[in-house]
């Protein structure tokens, strides 16, 4: 496998020959993003042992070089906040593949581009992070205590902060749902990559006693023990769609790419995802719609939803990873927390078509609810729930 390059992007060696072709393989620059093409590089290394790599670094326009500017008005610009650069390097031809954090990748990408997610996904909550000064003197210990008992994970977690506590983020979801929950805490946006964050959160002159980031990365980076307690939905915060999964971008009709990434495919990985996905493109929202979700598999009676199948993966682990249950919980909350329209959904899914009518069905469950007053509210201007191809 190649070392990360920030270098001119070169041709194939001869694309038309795949003994001979080289994955060209784009990320952001942060750690997080380098350490996410470490997991796509040793699935590959697994699946298609021969296959050669090199990797592309950048710095996305928007996501990456304007740190101060909060991201939902970022977002508002109509443009992909971590994507677009990148995308029109592929589209050039200058990368065969991508690989994001699914959360960051839209739910419409650019015409001719095709997102799927690969290999295992990670625990997809938030997680909470206090700040270093506090564990020292004796936050630290607690962050034990709340790993080994995790029924009262939720009393010394977020509950616990004193009123008037700040708690950083630059989530539109996080900080609607914290308003929800936690009105006792006050939110403060705060931007750059997860390091940076950290660096932000110890250092009392930005104050801020704790903040919140999505646990998957926190891990990636070996970071786990900065991890305080897990947020998930009986906390009140439900994750953003894809959170945990790793996405790979490519170009249509690239044969190759295709069936390289088919490989490591899972089923049922890819099609939880499918199902957030379409349930937020369906409401038409983005990274500026307080929109939280979560996805699990449950067993189900053959006599009432059809015959189970199974199938090996790649590692050559056989469970059910073909059609299932699929069970998805959503939530829409209002920027200050004092609406909320909620529900929860079952159905069988075994194909693409069937993870998105799930999320086709849980989006118009919502909006029945009241959701779409809800997102009126945040301006965002567009008509809610009509169903069109692939919506």
């Amino acid at each position: 496998m190649a070392a990360p390059s920030s270098s001119p992007i070169k041709s194939s060696t001869n694309p038309s020959d795949p003994s001979t072709r080289i994955l060209r393989i784009g990320t952001r620059a942060s750690a997080l993003a380098l350490a996410q093409v470490s997991i796509f590089t040793s699935l590959l290394s697994i699946t298609s042992p021969s296959i050669r790599t090199s990797t592309h670094s950048t710095a996305t326009q928007a996501g990456d070089t304007d740190k101060s500017t909060a991201l939902h008005t970022l977002a508002q610009s109509g443009k992909s906040l971590w994507t677009h650069d990148l995308e029109a390097s592929l589209l050039r031809g200058e990368l065969d593949c991508i690989v994001h954090s699914l959360k960051d990748v839209p739910t419409k990408v650019e015409a001719g581009c095709k997102v799927v997610s690969v290999g295992k996904r990670a625990r997809g909550g938030d997680v909470l992070i206090l700040r270093q000064q506090s564990q020292n003197q004796g936050g630290k210990e607690q962050a034990h205590r709340v790993k080994d008992d995790e029924e009262h994970a939720v009393k010394r977690g977020l509950a616990a902060l004193p009123s008037g506590a700040v708690v950083g983020t630059s989530s539109v979801r996080r900080t609607a749902m914290l308003h929800r929950s936690y009105p006792h805490l006050v939110v403060k946006d705060v931007r750059g990559n997860l390091p940076t964050r950290l660096r932000k959160l110890d250092d009392p002159a930005n104050g801020f006693d704790a903040v919140i980031l999505a646990g998957a990365g926190v891990e990636r980076l070996g970071l786990e023990d900065r991890i305080d307690s897990w947020l998930e939905a009986r906390e009140g915060m439900l994750r953003a769609v894809g959170q945990g999964a790793v996405g790979l971008e490519f170009r249509e009709g690239d044969d190759w790419v295709e069936e390289l990434l088919a490989k490591i495919v899972r089923s049922r990985v890819e099609w939880e995802c499918r199902a957030e996905r379409s349930l937020l493109r369906t409401l038409e929202g983005g990274c500026s719609v307080p929109l939280g979700c979560e996805t699990e598999w449950e067993d189900y009676d053959e006599g009432e939803y059809g015959e189970k199948e199974q199938r090996k993966d790649y590692e050559g682990e056989v469970d059910n990873r073909g059609r299932g249950l699929l069970v998805m919980r959503a939530m829409v909350v209002s920027l200050d927390g004092k609406e909320c329209v909620q529900g929860e959904r079952k159905r069988v899914v075994g194909s693409d078509d069937d993870a998105e009518e799930a999320g086709w069905e849980m989006a118009r469950e919502l909006v029945e609810k009241g959701a779409d007053k809800i997102l009126e509210k945040i301006t965002l201007n567009r008509d809610m729930i009509q169903r069109q191809d692939n919506a």
